[in-house]
């Protein structure tokens, strides 16, 4: 049975106590006031208009927006994946324990709130979607069963070792895979059929960023074959994103994170979305 939608007026005061990631639209006309503004990105993400009948996966789940997006589009299952303790999230040591070590770790755990944000957008929606708190390394076939559709959002970056994420992410998909992650835009422009990578790992919230050759190479050095690949697209901020400080943009155009700030906080996150199979 469905869970019957929170009251609008109670629903939005909820919404208000909460820190939101992703903007999500929710009965009563109200929308989350996320950091990330995802809507945009569903009509260029090659995900099926249509999942009538198929299990899906949500890899990287967050407030859960892709999760209710494949469940909107008809699936007959939905499991959503993500860790709830930043502590154990693979972001670079410094990103979550580096300066203020405290102060950090308390922002970032209030940020995701132990999935708060998830689970009321999951009461408000009456959504069956059922979400683990599980790692992309620790998927297997024994753990979660096989997927007729996986999608991975925004994810790889933020991780130590994005391939065997991809790898662990082959062994549950059955039929296809839907992988959408950020890619570096200069790179990708300028080197666009030579596969590369920047590496970061210090006191940002992730490790590698590919140019959009690099991203298509990683699935493919997974085991997937690629059968579509988007152009660029950029993921615009959302209210709560904190505005980039002007002071920042003179100096910011001459170092490569400094671009990458001005760009998200200018169009937003340039982000290349993928459908896959996996090999054999």
């Amino acid at each position: 049975m469905e869970t019957a939608a929170a009251p609008p007026a109670d629903l939005a005061a909820r919404v208000a106590d909460l820190s939101w990631y992703h903007v999500l639209d929710l009965p009563g006309g109200i929308t989350t006031p996320g950091w990330f503004d995802l809507r945009p990105s569903t009509t260029v993400v090659p995900l099926p208009a249509s999942l009538a009948g198929k299990r899906c996966l949500d890899v990287g789940t967050w407030d859960g927006f892709w999760a209710f997006e494949i469940e909107r589009r008809g699936a007959a299952e939905v499991v959503a994946i993500d860790i709830d303790d930043p502590q154990r999230w693979d972001w670079p040591p410094q990103s979550i324990v580096g300066g203020a070590a405290k102060d950090r770790l308390t922002f970032l755990e209030g940020f995701k709130s132990q999935a708060a944000g998830f689970r009321l957008a999951h009461e408000a929606l009456g959504s069956k979607v059922e979400r683990r708190d599980l790692s992309v390394y620790d998927l297997t076939p024994q753990e979660v069963g096989t997927f007729d559709v996986v999608f991975l959002g925004s994810l790889l970056l933020h991780l130590r070792d994005p391939v065997r994420a991809l790898g662990a992410l082959r062994s549950v998909c059955s039929g296809q895979a839907v992988i959408a992650d950020m890619v570096d835009l200069i790179p990708s422009l300028l080197r666009p059929r030579t596969p590369s990578a920047r590496l970061e790992g210090l006191d940002q919230s992730w490790w590698w960023l590919p140019n959009r050759a690099g991203l298509l190479r990683m699935v493919e050095s997974a085991g997937f074959q690629i059968d579509e690949a988007t152009s660029i697209y950029y993921v615009p901020t959302g209210p709560a994103h904190p505005p980039a400080p002007l002071r920042s943009i003179p100096k910011g155009l001459l170092t490569p994170k400094g671009r990458e700030q001005l760009i998200m906080h200018w169009r937003g996150l340039p982000h290349v979305a993928v459908r896959a199979r996996p090999l054999g």
